[in-house]
């Protein structure tokens, strides 16, 4: 499952990044200096793995920056100004397969909309930015799973009409419990439910 997983969300950033490559270049300086400066994007935009965890905490700023880039920046993937959006989605993939600082956990109730590329995207960078700056070490807690769902839905709801668009996740209890005011406590109960309240320890699981 975990290869499964890992695979789908490579094989839609590196479908994304081909089909986007000759137009690297078109980025302009001041897209460059949206993410600090051109150097430093080119950096990110030039690795193409990271070695082991030791090479992950180096370049741990690194991927909370790109984390941070995804779910501040919406994704249309059909603009040229789109192009630091799949490169950084692509590095945060990068950096959570090989830190030891991170793990990740898919729950079986995200399957409606986890099948979405960009809101698993989202995912996975609210999980990257939620694990380095409240320092949950190597643990898929409640914690990192309320805050990380409800970025996902209210980046859903912010970008709504391009969301809907490109792949149409299926968030609508979601977005109502939110709206109602319900939606942490409804994700801490779901936590509990699925996991029977026990934080994981397992990469890329998900219960059956």
């Amino acid at each position: 499952m975990k290869r499964l997983v890992i695979l789908l969300i490579s094989f839609f950033i590196c479908t994304s990044v081909m089909a986007a490559q000759s137009d690297v270049k078109a980025l302009t300086i001041e897209q460059m200096e949206a993410a600090e400066s051109q150097a430093y994007l080119q950096q990110i935009l030039s690795i193409d793995s990271l070695e082991d965890a030791e090479d992950c905490r180096k370049h741990r700023n690194d991927a909370l920056m790109c984390a941070n880039f995804i779910i501040n920046t919406p994704c249309e993937l059909n603009e040229k100004s789109d192009l630091m959006w799949i490169y950084c989605a692509r590095y945060v993939l990068l950096w959570d397969e090989k830190s030891d600082e991170i793990l990740i956990s898919f729950p079986k109730s995200s399957k409606e909309w986890m099948i979405c590329p960009e809101i698993m995207s989202v995912f996975l960078a609210a999980c990257t930015k939620t694990a380095i700056e409240d320092k949950i070490i190597h643990v898929y807690s409640k914690e990192l799973h309320v805050k990380a769902v409800t970025t996902c839905v209210l980046y859903y709801i912010k970008h709504k009409k391009t969301m809907d668009m490109l792949c149409k996740p299926n968030m609508k209890k979601l977005v109502k419990k939110h709206r109602r005011g319900k939606l942490e406590k409804y994700l801490s109960d779901q936590y509990d439910k699925e996991y029977k309240g026990i934080s994981q320890t397992e990469n890329f699981f998900i219960p059956e």
